[in-house]
C-alpha cells in the first residue's frame, strides 16, 4: 500500500503594478484615445455647438455623465485604468476642481440643452467618496 503526499501551497496574489502599461485589452472609452487626432477637435467642438434632438420640445436623450477619478491607495492587480497611487490630498482637490470646471464649462454649451444629468458615475478611484460632501457646489448643477 503506498500513500501520495500532497502538498499545499498558499494561493500567492499577483504583483501590483505600479502604472498603467501599454497593450491591454480594456478600453475605457470610445473610440479609444490611440484613435483620436487633431484634426477631428473642430467636429468635437461643432458637436458641443449644436442642441441635443428633441421630441416634443424636450431632449430626445437623456444625459449622463463619467468622472474618472485617478486616485487609489494601491492599484488593484484586476485594474486597467489610469491611476495614481502617490499623490497627496492637495493634487486630488486641484483635480476635483479642474473637474468642477470642466463640467461648467460644458453645462453651458448648447449639447447640454439645459438638462440635467440621469446619472453620474464615479469611476477608478475613490469613486465611492463623493468629493463634493465638503463643497457648496452640488455636481448636478
Amino acid at each position: 500500500m503506498s500513500t501520495t503526499t500532497v502538498s499545499l501551497e498558499t494561493p500567492q496574489a499577483p504583483p501590483l503594478e505600479k502604472q498603467t502599461t501599454v497593450g491591454n485589452y480594456f478600453v475605457s472609452n470610445y473610440p479609444p484615445f490611440s484613435f483620436w487626432k487633431s484634426e477631428f477637435v473642430p467636429e468635437v467642438y461643432s458637436a458641443m455647438d449644436r442642441p441635443p434632438a428633441t421630441n416634443d420640445r424636450q431632449p430626445a436623450t437623456p444625459l449622463g455623465i463619467y468622472v474618472h477619478i485617478p486616485f487609489c491607495r494601491k492599484r488593484c492587480h484586476f485594474c486597467y485604468f489610469k491611476v495614481y497611487t502617490d499623490k497627496d490630498s492637495s493634487a486630488i482637490k486641484a483635480y476635483i476642481d479642474a473637474v468642477l470646471n470642466e463640467l461648467s464649462l460644458y453645462a453651458a454649451k448648447p449639447f447640454v440643452g439645459r438638462r440635467k444629468p440621469d446619472f453620474i458615475y464615479f469611476g477608478a478611484g475613490l469613486h465611492r467618496i463623493c468629493p463634493w460632501t465638503n463643497s457648496s457646489t452640488s455636481p448636478t448643477e
